[in-house]
């Protein structure tokens, strides 16, 4: 397989052009305290398309010097990759950023990809459609099952597969079940927050820190870690869908088919170009030191935001690259073939840390030949099979989920034979416990109470 990246996009892995790998975050860690100009290249990392562009607009009513041009459009440059290629590539990205989506149709375009039977789909379906603004869910699973006049089982199944897709909290109860559950969803999961929530919620309502320090036998600072982490997550999952407020989802790269070749481009056409006032910088030859030293710093203030700006694009087209190279086999099969992959694992590749990888894939999307994916979709856990092969945790949960729903219900299938039946049709090998563990994680009855009678 060959990877292709348009030609203004181009970038040399080998010679570790990514700056940010070695002196942003190397060098700078070393140091006892951050300089602001550190900490916001670190948050525009962090930032999609959409959020950059409002960045870029408030630092432009900020600093005089910096003239914002117009989006990007196709550079006349000579190019291996056809012009209709990169001419559909371009439309895909301008299709969600002129389409609104409601959070029902968000997540409905998530299920179409899941391998579930029509009952299961239409509880799932049905859940969604009757989600508030905020990505909630009113009614409880019994009040559900009448409702759908579906097995309770299904319909716990259909809530659990529901609470799993994106945005992370929907399908929530209470506002306590939405923060628990994108806890659970972090890749790296806090096990103090995860605490705090889950049995001690009501002393986090009343900011009681003294009485959780008590309670958790933590420390102030491993309490501030675990109460940071909760107050980045989103309480209202729904609430940028809302109707009144649409969300305009524009993807930062596309990914396209080009014959056997992959095509990689990066989205710079729904991000204003930043440019130097040209009659702002004439007065940095200015004759009053005062003036001249205002304009020196505001130039040297739009330098850095260019050179930040490149950084940032570099290391999202190196991390969007391995991706590509590690799940080589989802863009040419589909979402069924996403394979385990750890933000450790691109790390490593890169020479970052972790937390670079995490931040350049937060809230970013990718348009690929499924449909719209979100960047840290394809990161999962894994386990191994007989051939020492990887197989990610959804994966695993989705064959039980399978084998369940086609199981005999006058005679249901115990974890010990769900267990047996992983091995012997895909080569994976768990334990009893395991399958146990995951059938909980996804409201899966145990087999004594998943058995009709007739």
């Amino acid at each position: 397989m060959r990877i292709l990246l348009l030609p203004n996009l181009l970038y040399n892995r080998n010679k570790g052009e990514i700056s940010l790998k070695a002196s942003l975050l190397q060098e700078q860690s070393l140091r006892l305290a951050m300089t602001q100009e550190l900490r916001q290249a670190i948050t525009m990392l962090q930032y999609n398309v959409q959020e950059l562009s409002e960045f870029l607009y408030e630092q432009s009513l900020e600093n005089p010097l910096i003239e914002l041009g117009g989006f990007e459009r196709e550079k006349k440059k000579s190019s291996n990759t056809s012009k209709s290629t990169r001419k559909q590539v371009e439309n895909q990205m301008e299709i969600y950023s002129v389409d609104s989506t409601t959070i029902q149709q968000h997540l409905l375009n998530q299920l179409q990809y899941y391998k579930i039977d029509e009952e299961e789909r239409k509880a799932a379906s049905f859940i969604i459609m009757n989600m508030d603004g905020n990505g909630y869910l009113q009614e409880t699973n019994e009040e559900l099952s009448e409702l759908l006049s579906a097995p309770i089982d299904v319909v716990d199944c259909s809530v659990e597969l529901v609470q799993s897709l994106e945005p992370a909290g929907v399908g929530a109860r209470n506002i306590q079940e939405c923060l628990s559950i994108q806890l659970k969803r972090l890749q790296r999961r806090n096990g103090l927050a995860e605490e705090i929530i889950d049995d001690h919620f009501n002393y986090f309502v009343k900011k009681d820190w003294r009485k959780l320090v008590q309670v958790l036998k933590c420390t102030n600072e491993e309490l501030q870690d675990a109460v940071n982490c909760i107050t980045s997550l989103q309480p209202k999952p729904g609430l940028a869908f809302s109707s009144d407020k649409p969300l305009y989802i524009v993807p930062d790269m596309a990914v396209k088919k080009d014959g056997d070749h992959l095509v990689l481009q990066m989205n710079e056409r729904n991000m204003p170009r930043i440019e130097i006032h040209s009659e702002y910088s004439a007065l940095l030859n200015n004759s009053e030191s005062e003036v001249a030293s205002y304009v020196s710093e505001k130039y040297q203030h739009v330098q850095w935001i260019m050179r930040s700006l490149k950084q940032r694009k570099q290391t999202l087209l190196q991390v969007m690259n391995i991706i590509m190279e590690k799940q080589h086999d989802f863009f040419w099969g589909g979402p069924e073939y996403l394979k385990p992959l750890a933000l450790k694992e691109v790390a490593e590749e890169l020479g970052v840390h972790e937390s670079t990888i995490s931040r350049a894939t937060r809230n970013k999307y990718v348009q690929t030949p499924y449909g719209l994916f979100e960047m840290k979709s394809f990161f999962s856990n894994s386990i191994s099979t007989t051939e020492d092969e990887a197989v990610s945790t959804k994966r695993v949960k989705q064959f039980i989920q399978t084998l369940v729903g086609a199981e005999n219900k006058k005679k249901p299938l115990s974890d010990q034979k769900i267990s047996k039946l992983l091995e012997e049709e895909h080569e994976i090998v768990i334990s009893r416990r395991t399958v146990a563990k995951y059938r909980e994680q996804m409201h899966i009855p145990a087999s004594s109470l998943r058995k009709t009678i007739g």
